[in-house]
């Protein structure tokens, strides 16, 4: 097939494009504190970052001769900088406010005082850099070759004259580069460099990234909007980038919650822009008010401890006059923590389970201690928690104490074990000792102090509306629940017993039973139906808000309209839902932060046995802060679609959104240029019965502004397009069933493409099913695969990190659709070099090629090196080996063989290939090159083999290396069994088997016998590194001499690989040493 189509229309992301910058960039995005706004509006499980959604999606559409430099840019990894006097210095911080543009788009920086300044210390800062720099290569002359030592040297090269007052400084924009910071970022925190400079080395903001983070960056709209679909569109991430970039959008989701997620993510705020958080913001607070006046009966302030008030009064030793200022009520609780609680089968005592005793690791460290009543038969337990002296409570209570571990617990009175099965029987109430409760243990509270000056004395405001007044600080402390916290819980179960009837009269109470599913632990634990994830006061708080926001309704629709009125309703239940998502009873306390958890911290239902409980009034009220999460959330994503909204003038957004099948979407033929689409992996994540958590509520409020969404009792999980065990029988038929629904969606996309169009896939793996199951259906259904690139990889260099289990996270599949015409199948071996493996070789060494000048790391080549394997089979497909038809796998396996032995030529400057080697060495060293000498699954190595025509051969002590093989020996937990001999020790084989994983043997493991007398050169390379640590390099040189036999400058060569490709940093600097030695 021509690249690519009737006009060479040959894309960006098949030639190839910087795959390593946006992954760096998008590690950023993920690891950087604050997400993404679409990210903090509602929970979706595995959402897209927005940086490679852009990515995939610019990629897709640029010709492939696109400037590598321009397209980082548009993705937003672009930094400023001023030449001075021609050398480049990066603006960071508030010069870049100081750049002035003109008409003709020339930008340049005017020297004041201010720049003057800057440039002065920029001159330090770089003379500094330069005597770290000197420091490092004085203590390890290895670092004067080091490409990071010498680029950082380069950058730090001070100004020659700097620039005068009145002068102005030219400004260029230019590609910054994340995927170095990132190294840099590494290269600070290595042990070596630690060790030379006795700190940790701290980066400054000029040498770090330059920039905002690249999702805030505002893309020029494309000349001309192109039809984007996303036919399983989710969170919203890839709909939003395309919308950004001045697409028209489609996405299409089967899953109701995604689809108000979409509304509320890819129109309203487009539609409506930042004006609309007034609105939200009013009617929210409104609600608020509304819901804090019904619960402050059941959510009492209590006076505090005698001794937080003694804190106080020591605090205050000089100015005790302003401690009735400060000794009222506590201020807020932030969290009311409760733990299971079971009765002991064995004494009938209260039997609390706690899987840690800690209560804060932040700032001041606090614990809690379970106090029993001394009673052998019905113990009863009540809690006491306690400030840390060094790593002990004062009566040296251990803060990692626990009552239960592996569902096992046990009781605090009589010590005996508490089993699984009898706790979960409690949580049932079907067990003869007692039924489990959610046991209130602490509150977590805040009191105020003033903040005092060196003299104790209390500062104060000298300006502002706050002259006078005494300046405070907030004082986290953790109590007991006393009585009125119980008699709060008390009469918040009343209320709910009172309501009850009307409430369920009215419909709004989430009474569906919690379904069958692969998650069924919510009903192991007594959860029968969604009300009963919560407890009675939680219940009541967020029954209290859906009627409430019933009544808001009407009032809000006629002030504002049907579309802004349906928005705003839509915001407000989000703000219920972030208190559904973090006030129920699978939360957690993060003792580490201080801070209340999500129930889907995780994507699953799995118990808490500790969880935290949020309030519904008061200042900083749970309710209030889920309000401010929204608020938030909109306000960002408003802010990232405003250039859209100021073009819209408040009219309808370029996004059309679909409620409904993948398989069967409402699209006409042909439509689409491009598809770019995140599908739902196998059995990852189960959306549909995760999202029922939210549906059932949402459904209370929204059915009437969504009817067409709400019109289940509970989310379409038969349509749903996952391996779902649950639903399909036995995980055989699970995946049956994923490989048949995601077959119809590819043969629904190839449908709506048109036929010049393009489909980008960005695709999770995690294994190699996952690439046969993925890249089958895709040929199977009339796709070619065009090209792979991996997003999110390891910045290691090395290519051990290519394990298809380990590698990188997410990888851009892109395809196109096969001409409809019979093919005859074609032979994967075929005669005189003809068939198709040659020509897969062939193709991924033009790859490999072609990818030089993007200096993709190794991990990356490889994947790179899959798609162009892949592309010749979908090409071909059928293909025939014999009468077996090729998988995508062996295609893949066959691409790993020729990476593999492109990295060896390369590592030693094509002094050494795989085919100089003994088959058994070749293996070996091949092996090293991928895996490096981490463990890796049996069918990986088997597949490679076979591309090498290398056999896999099991051997139970030594043996004698024969034709095409590489040996395995077992490994077992000791070195040495009774039986074998005393001399005989270690491994023969240089691969080792343990389960379904193999590995390499390290040169330790070796038998002494085998090293000695080598076979392969991977046998003597392992024996000259024995023999360096017996003797240093005389005895190392002298076991080369007498083994080397014409093979000297291979084995240095496999040392030098050995040396290259080490992970691990001590190895590494042995085998350079070694290799120096011997030079």
């Amino acid at each position: 097939m021509d690249k690519f189509g009737k006009n060479n229309d040959y894309r960006f992301i098949e030639a190839g494009f910087p795959c390593h910058q946006v992954g760096a960039e998008t590690q950023r995005e993920r690891d950087t504190g604050k997400a993404p706004p679409t990210h903090r509006l509602h929970v979706w499980w595995a959402r897209r970052p927005l940086t490679p959604s852009r990515a995939a999606i610019l990629g897709s559409l640029l010709p492939a001769d696109t400037d590598a430099d321009w397209f980082l840019r548009q993705l937003g990894i672009e930094k400023l900088q001023a030449l001075v006097n021609g050398e480049c210095w990066t603006l960071t911080g508030r010069l870049l406010n100081r750049v002035i543009r003109d008409e003709f788009g020339s930008e340049w920086l005017p020297v004041d005082n201010v720049v003057i300044r800057a440039l002065e210390k920029e001159q330090e800062r770089r003379r500094k850099n330069l005597k770290i720099i000197d420091k490092l290569c004085d203590a390890d002359p290895s670092f004067n070759h080091d490409p990071l030592v010498i680029r950082w040297q380069r950058e730090s090269k001070p100004f020659t004259t700097l620039p005068a007052k009145g002068s102005v400084l030219a400004i260029q924009r230019i590609a910054a580069d994340p995927a170095h910071v990132n190294e840099r970022i590494q290269f600070a925190k290595s042990e070596r460099v630690k060790g030379i400079l006795g700190f940790e080395l701290k980066w400054d903001a000029e040498e770090l990234y330059g920039y905002d983070r690249a999702f805030t960056y505002h893309p020029e709209p494309m000349k001309e909007a192109l039809t984007i679909l996303d036919p399983t569109a989710g969170g919203g991430s890839i709909p939003i980038e395309a919308m950004r970039l001045g697409h028209k959008v489609i996405a299409n989701d089967l899953n109701p919650v995604a689809t108000v997620i979409q509304y509320a993510t890819l129109d309203y705020p487009a539609r409506f822009g930042t004006a609309l958080i007034e609105d939200i913001e009013q009617w929210g607070n409104v609600l608020l008010a509304r819901v804090a006046e019904k619960m402050e009966k059941v959510t009492p302030f209590s006076p505090l401890p005698k001794e937080e008030l003694q804190h106080l009064i020591n605090h205050c030793t000089n100015c005790k006059e302003v401690i009735p200022l400060f000794d009222g009520p506590e201020y807020d609780q932030i969290g009311i923590l409760y733990c299971r609680q079971v009765t002991c089968p064995h004494c009938g005592g209260e039997a609390p389970l706690l899987n840690s005793s800690w209560l804060s690791k932040e700032g001041e460290k606090w614990g809690i201690r379970i106090v029993t009543d001394g009673q052998e038969r019905n113990g009863k337990v009540h809690f006491e928690p306690y400030r840390l002296q060094g790593k002990r409570g004062p009566n040296g209570e251990d803060p990692n104490f626990a009552t239960v571990k592996n569902g096992v617990g046990t009781c605090i009175h009589c010590r005996q074990a508490i089993s699984s099965d009898e706790i979960k029987a409690q949580a049932r109430g079907e067990s003869p000792h007692g039924k489990w409760q959610d046991r209130l243990y602490c509150v977590v509270a805040v009191r105020y102090q003033p903040k005092l000056d060196m003299k104790g004395l209390p500062e104060r405001y000298r300006t502002g509306d706050k002259a006078g007044q005494i300046k405070t600080e907030k004082v986290r402390f953790y109590r007991s629940p006393n009585r009125q916290d119980l008699e709060a819980l008390a009469e918040a179960d009343r209320q709910l017993e009172q309501y009850w009837s009307e409430w369920e009269r009215q419909g709004l109470i989430p009474t569906e039973n919690f379904p069958e599913g692969n998650d069924m632990r919510p009903k192991i634990y007594g959860m029968e139906r969604w009300c009963d994830m919560f407890t009675p006061r939680q219940l009541l708080g967020h029954l209290t808000m859906i009627e409430e926001l019933n009544r808001l309704k009407s009032e809000i629709l006629a002030e504002l309209g049907t579309e802004k009125g349906r928005a705003v309703v839509t915001y407000l239940q989000f703000a219920i839902d972030k208190g559904l998502d973090y006030n129920s009873r699978q939360t957690r306390w993060e003792y580490t932060r201080g801070i209340v958890k999500g129930t889907f911290g995780r994507h699953d239902y799995s118990l808490k046995w500790t969880f935290g409980e949020m309030i519904f009034c008061g200042p900083n009220s749970g309710a209030a802060w889920g309000l401010s999460q929204v608020l938030d959330g909109y306000k960002g994503i408003a802010e990232l679609l405003e250039p859209l909204h100021r073009r819209l003038e408040e009219g309808s957004p370029p996004v059309t959104i679909i409620h409904g099948t993948a398989a069967y979407m409402d699209v006409v033929d042909q439509s689409v240029d491009l598809i770019c689409i995140d599908p739902p992996y196998y059995n990852n994540v189960q959306y549909a019965e995760l999202s029922d958590y939210f549906y059932v509520w949402q459904r209370r409020t929204l059915q009437d502004l969504y009817p067409e969404l709400f019109r289940r009792r509970l989310t379409n999980k038969t349509d749903e397009a996952v391996a779902n065990p649950a639903r399909d029988g036995s995980a055989a038929n699970a995946a049956r069933e994923y490989r048949r629904m995601m077959s119809e969606i590819f043969a629904e996309c190839r449908r709506v493409l048109k036929d010049d169009g393009i489909m980008t896939i960005m695709f999770t793996h995690k294994t190699q099913e996952a690439w046969e199951t993925l890249t089958r259906s895709l040929i199977e259904n009339g796709w070619i695969i065009t090209s792979s690139f991996p997003v999110e990889s390891e910045s290691a260099a090395s290519t051990h990190q290519m394990n298809m289990a380990a590698v990188a996270s997410s990888i851009f599949l892109t395809c196109r659709k096969r001409p409809d015409t019979n093919t005859v199948p074609a032979t994967w071996s075929g005669f005189g070099g003809i068939g198709v493996a040659q020509r897969v070789r062939e193709a991924v060494r033009q790859g490999l090629r072609d990818f030089e000048p993007l200096q993709l790391n190794p991990v990356d080549e490889m994947v790179a090196g899959y798609g162009r394997a892949l592309q010749v089979l979908s090409e071909h497909w059928p293909v025939l080996d014999g009468d077996e038809q090729v998988s995508p796998l062996r295609a893949m396996n066959e691409a790993s063989g020729v990476v593999a032995q492109y990295q060896v030529t390369k590592i030693t400057q094509g002094r050494l290939r795989v085919d100089d080697l003994n088959p058994e060495a070749a293996m070996a060293l091949t092996l090293y090159g991928i895996f490096g000498l981490t463990e890796f699954p049996y069918d990986e190595a088997l597949n490679l083999s076979r591309s090498l025509n290398i056999r896999l051969e099991a051997k139970g002590a030594g043996y004698t290396v024969s034709a095409r093989m590489i040996g395995i020996n077992d490994e077992t937990q000791s070195r040495r069994t009774r039986q074998s001999d005393a001399e005989d020790v270690g491994y023969h084989a240089p691969l080792l088997r343990r389960g379904s994983k193999l590995r390499l043997a390290l040169p330790e493991e070796r038998n002494n016998k085998r090293i000695d007398n080598p076979q392969t050169e991977w046998d003597a390379l392992h024996g000259l590194i024995m023999a360096y640590r017996e003797g240093d390099v005389p005895v190392s040189r002298a076991y080369l001499m007498q083994h080397g036999e014409g093979r000297t400058q291979i084995i240095l060569d496999l040392l030098s690989v050995w040396a290259a490709e080490m992970a691990d940093e001590q190895l590494r600097k042995e085998a350079e040493a070694l290799l120096f030695g011997l030079k």
